[in-house]
Parts: structure tokens; sequence; C-alpha cells
């Protein structure tokens, strides 16, 4: 297992950790090596979380998007130090072709600006192929109709994402100031976000940190995969809390939110979690109730955009999960 693991770049031990807020609303952002040569509206896409690549280019040609002080135009190809000035004061009201739907929301924690919300696995996020009206979007819009004035077409209020059949904390922006505010927070990776994870295998470290590039896989367009073509960095951190005869209960800190991070980067090092059918066997527990993948969003800690105050919230092992390690443990 350890050499498995040493075999990644740049494996090593870590603390997790905090840090402070700076919120804006004008970002600045400079231009890494490793993303040179990147579409300027993709590039803005994957950094202003939850933005359509549709509603990006209407920032850009409204020149609301400055590439070193100047505008520019979607398909411009990065340079390495280029200075990108987004305005988010520029947001302009959509009206949502996405329809309310009441659907069950489990709500942890709400104030004037923004909620948490404990997903249920099985719910997608927002309206994709296949899924136009049974989105947590569609549950959003029927409790808070407000959320379409003012904010991102299909995805209102989203900050981040969780996969479809990964239950647990989500954080949504009930106003267009407080998601810039809260999207900002996540690129400077202030927001902390921590995930129970049952894996295959039992793991010999006590704690570690995965270093791989995360891409679109060549092979496969439908999946990620680590890559050094059109990747970006990723890094993910885990501690051991318990071990089993044939399994490893870990939990992760992202320092990085690439698409599908936690799945790829434990497939990566042999450990792909329990019941993933993309990137693992897709097994589950014999003698278990478990039909997806053992992946909850646990911990969620992050500084609220309007008092300042430091929040930390936690959301339990949903049942199918807790009974797995309830079955393994009377083993």
């Amino acid at each position: 297992m350890a050499r498995a693991i040493a075999r990644l770049p740049r494996l090593h031990r870590s603390k997790m950790s905090n840090a402070e807020l700076s919120p804006t609303a004008r970002q600045i952002f400079t231009i890494p090596p490793e993303d040179a040569g990147r579409r300027l509206d993709r590039y803005l896409v994957d950094t202003l979380a939850g933005m359509s690549r549709t509603h990006v280019q209407q920032l850009i040609a409204g020149g609301a998007v400055l590439v070193n002080g100047r505008a520019s135009k979607p398909g411009y190809a990065l340079r390495a130090g280029d200075d990108i000035l987004v305005d988010l004061s520029h947001l302009a009201p959509q009206v949502s072709q996405v329809q309310p739907r009441p659907l069950p929301l489990d709500i942890v924690y709400e104030d004037a600006d923004l909620l948490v919300i404990n997903k249920a696995p099985g719910m997608v996020v927002h309206p994709a192929p296949g899924h136009s009206d049974d989105t947590l979007v569609n549950a959003l819009l029927a409790r808070y109709p407000d959320l379409q004035e003012g904010n991102n077409g299909e995805r209102p209020g989203i900050v981040h994402r969780l996969d479809r059949d990964t239950s647990g904390l989500l954080l949504v922006a009930k106003n267009a100031r407080t998601q810039a505010t809260l999207i900002e927070q996540m690129r400077r990776r202030e927001i902390v976000k921590r995930y129970l994870a049952l894996v295959e295998g039992v793991i010999a470290l006590d704690q570690g940190s995965i270093d791989a590039p995360i891409g679109r896989d060549p092979r496969h367009r439908q999946q990620m995969a680590i890559t050094a073509t059109g990747s970006r960095e990723a890094r993910t951190h885990f501690r051991v809390l318990e071990r089993f005869a044939r399994h490893t209960l870990l939990l992760i800190q992202l320092e990085t939110g690439r698409t599908h991070q936690i799945r790829v980067h434990l497939k990566a090092i042999g450990h792909p979690v329990v019941g993933d059918p993309t990137y693992g066997s897709g097994n589950t527990i014999r003698g278990s109730r478990l039909r997806r993948q053992f992946l909850h969003a646990s911990q969620l800690h992050f500084t609220h955009p309007t008092s300042g105050e430091h929040l930390e919230i936690e959301a339990p092992l949903p049942d199918d999960l807790r009974e797995v390690l309830e079955w393994k443990r009377d083993l």
C-alpha cells in the first residue's frame, strides 16, 4: 500500500486548516502555468462555481471580464501570468426556464442570505439531460421563488455541487451578492469540505495526501482521470478513521474541488470508493442494503459573508451508510 501511494506525484502527509475571508464582488485571477492555453470562457466556468458557460460568455461580451485590463473574447487562449478581472456586479437578472417543483429538502441551517442543505442520495443538483424537473434547483425555486431574480440561469444560488449518489452538505446562496462572496471563498480555498468514504482494501498509512492533476479522460469523455493533458491541479487529504478486514473508513478533506476528485484520486491509489460503478468495481457490501457509492459530505466550515461568523456544520451518516458500518462492526 505504501509503495502504491508513493508512486503518485507529491504525496505527503498533511494538516487540515482553515483560512480567513476576503470577500469581494470584483475578482482578479492570475493565470498559473498549468492553465496556459485554456479558453477564457472554459477557465471561468470552472473557476466561478455554479455559473454556466452561456452566462460567462454574456459577462465577457458585456465587458465584465477584462484580460490584462482589456476586453477580450470567450475563445482567448490564456497565457501564464495573465490577470483576469471579473466584475460580478454585472450579473444580470435572468428569467429561468427551470420549473419550480415542490420536493422534500432537509435544511440544516438557514438565514436571510444562505442555507445549507443535507442532500439526499439520488438527487441531481441542477437540471441535466434526463433530469429536467426533479433536481435540487427545481426544489429550491419552489421554496424560494426570489432565486429566479438576479441569480444564475439554471443554477440559481448554487455555490458547489455533489454527485447524484453522494449525500451530504451543500451550500446555497439566496442572493447574487452572497453567491459571489461564497464563490470567492471557494476559489481562495477558504471553505472547508470534509467527507466520509468507505473504500476497498485496507490502507496502511494513518493519513496522507494525494497530489495529482485531474482532467477529462481522453478515452471516456464522460469520465475524469489523472492526466497531464488539459488537466488542473488537484489535492485530496485523507485520514484513516477505522479499518475493517477488507475496507477502510476515511475522513477526507478537499483542498481543490475538481469534478469527481475524491473518486478519481482514491481509484488512483488502488482504493476506490465502495459501490462506485464508474471508478470502482461497483460492488457493494455483501449482506448490506447499500445500493450506491459510500460517500457522504459530512462537514462544512465557512465564514458567513455578512456577519463574519465562522460556521461549522455537520451532517450525520444517512441510514443506508450507517447500517453498513454497524453491520461490518458486528462481523
